[in-house]
């Protein structure tokens, strides 16, 4: 199970990062099966699974909504990619 330790935190607040883990329905299982594609595909999360990339997208931007904070100040790939 994933939390925001996992990720890259440096730049994105780990509640933020934590809300998006626990908003994405199956957030485990999509984003090991996206790794296994970044893996041998070479490519960003975006192309890997872009359902992923956008349900992670919305549930930033709620967040920022909900916080009074701009979506603009982070990227994901930064955030969720290898």
């Amino acid at each position: 199970m994933y939390t925001a330790g996992d990720f890259n935190t440096e730049n994105a607040p780990k509640k933020m990062v934590q809300h998006v883990i626990d908003s994405v329905v199956d957030f485990d299982k999509h984003y090991s099966r996206a790794l296994e594609i970044i893996g041998t595909e070479r490519c960003p999360l975006k192309m890997a699974d872009r359902r992923l990339f956008d349900t992670i997208q919305d549930c930033i931007d709620d967040w920022c909504n909900d916080n009074d904070d701009d979506p603009d100040n982070y990227d994901i790939e930064e955030i969720f990619g290898i």
